[in-house]
């Protein structure tokens, strides 16, 4: 008898244990972190998806930001910017006219001071279009860029969901915190590029162009030249900019001889 009562107490304390860990290993569902994404529900709008990252960001984490257009903003969130404003377009996300022509949405959220601090925006790709290759061109087209009010360090390109494309630059530590949150919410996303944004340097023809210009001033003031010269010297101009050959500058030498 007492060994059936062991016996008993044995299989319910296993049970017990059995369902607790059970309970303990299931997974956080991610409806139950962005309810209104309700999990399996297709994204809707590229505010949704910026929405959803922002939401994830701890009191801690965050800063002074506004959405959307700057000259119709959402205050601190994300909101809809409009795509037939292709001049914004390329000064705030360096889409080029070829990319804005494969865009049909945009969403954007912004620092509230400095938009090198801290921008991203999401676009939705138009049908057909590779995502991939957008992303290099966007990549080559935001590392050309001549920064006002600061260089960004740091830029990451991303596909959230299938026919969507987040780009985010700014701070690096704020975008660490930014691609932590974007991974949590959209954990299924690609990532595909996230990197330093280079310092650009002067194209070295157009140093040799500057200095050229600086003598030709200088030798007009002091020693005037005549109309051949003048010409000659915009020959010897265009060789050394690096848009002419070699040839123009042998033929100013023999100008200046005869």
């Amino acid at each position: 008898m007492k060994k059936k009562w062991m016996f008993l107490l044995w299989t319910l304390l296993v049970g017990f244990l059995t369902g607790c860990a059970a309970t303990t290993a299931e997974p956080v569902r991610r409806e139950a972190i962005y309810p209104e994404t309700r999990g399996g529900t297709a994204v809707t709008g590229c505010s949704e998806i910026l929405k959803d990252i922002w939401r994830g960001y701890a009191e801690g984490e965050r800063f002074a930001v506004f959405g959307g257009d700057p000259q119709n903003s959402v205050a601190a969130a994300p909101g809809d910017i409009p795509i037939g404003n292709t001049d914004m377009l390329q000064k705030r996300f360096f889409l080029t006219p070829e990319l804005s022509g494969q865009v049909t949405e945009g969403a954007a959220l912004e620092h509230l001071l400095n938009r090198n601090v801290f921008c991203a925006g999401v676009f939705q790709l138009a049908e057909e279009t590779d995502g991939v290759q957008f992303a290099q061109q966007l990549g080559n087209a935001l590392e050309e860029v001549s920064w006002e009010g600061g260089r960004p360090q740091r830029y990451l390109i991303s596909q959230p969901e299938p026919g969507f494309l987040l780009l985010a630059y700014g701070q690096t530590k704020i975008l660490e915190t930014f691609l932590i949150r974007m991974n949590q919410a959209y954990p299924k996303g690609r990532l595909l590029t996230y990197q330093e944004i280079p310092a650009k340097t002067p194209h070295q023809g157009l140093q040799k162009q500057s200095l050229v210009r600086l003598v030709l001033a200088y030798r007009k003031v002091l020693d005037p030249l005549t109309a051949f010269d003048h010409m000659v010297a915009e020959n010897t101009f265009e060789d050394i900019g690096g848009n002419g050959n070699t040839g123009n500058h042998q033929n100013a030498e023999i100008g200046k001889m005869a």
